[in-house]
């Protein structure tokens, strides 16, 4: 309810008293999809996705830092372009010798805070859910959710479950859910195809 107010107010500043422009960003894909299916959010906001660096970026700073192109492409791998991820990274690089291995490493840490989620909140059914979930994003890059989909009130029950966790995105204009960095998509792998 707090919340509710506080965008509310948020509303007036800008619609009613068209005093100030209020710019909120927010990583949060529960609070993202409770404010853009707001009817009163919807109707008075702008959204803008606004998502890691691109490819490019990533592969110039890198290049910068004095990685060569194969450490360059499996630094994307792992981390895509996830700014704190790759900055994280750089801070740590004195405390490994193989760059590999500490990705391998960061993998199976989200792989067991995924595996641990599982254990711990999921029926036998979310479990199954989660995890075909999880199959699609790691063979197609990306699940939908799609008229005609078997159980979908369950299915977007789970997403926003995962969500919450922050261990999935879910982006409420396209519908489509991944993970919510690469490096989560990299745990989905270790849980879809084994270690």
């Amino acid at each position: 309810e707090l919340l509710k107010e506080f965008l509310n107010f948020c509303v007036s500043l800008t619609k009613e008293l068209h005093i100030a422009h209020v710019v909120i960003l927010s990583s949060n894909t529960i609070f993202i999809d409770r404010i853009y299916n707001d009817a009163k959010l919807k109707e008075t906001s702008h959204f803008l996705k606004i998502m890691h660096l691109d490819k490019k970026i990533v592969e110039e700073w890198l290049k910068e830092e004095g990685f060569n192109n194969e450490e360059i492409e499996l630094i994307w791998d792992y981390f895509g372009g996830s700014i704190p991820r790759i900055q994280k990274m750089l801070k740590e690089r004195d405390s490994f010798e193989n760059l590999r291995e500490y990705l391998n490493q960061k993998a199976f840490l989200a792989y067991t805070e995924i595996v641990d989620f599982l254990a711990r909140g999921n029926s036998t059914e979310e479990e199954r859910i989660f995890r075909e979930i999880a199959k699609i994003i790691v063979n197609e890059g990306e699940f939908r959710i799609r008229d005609g989909l078997k159980d979908k009130g369950k299915f977007i029950k789970v997403i926003d479950k995962w969500a919450e966790k922050e261990i999935l995105f879910f982006d409420p204009m396209s519908l489509e859910i991944t993970g919510n960095s690469r490096i989560y998509e990299k745990g989905m792998e270790i849980l879809v195809f084994g270690i």
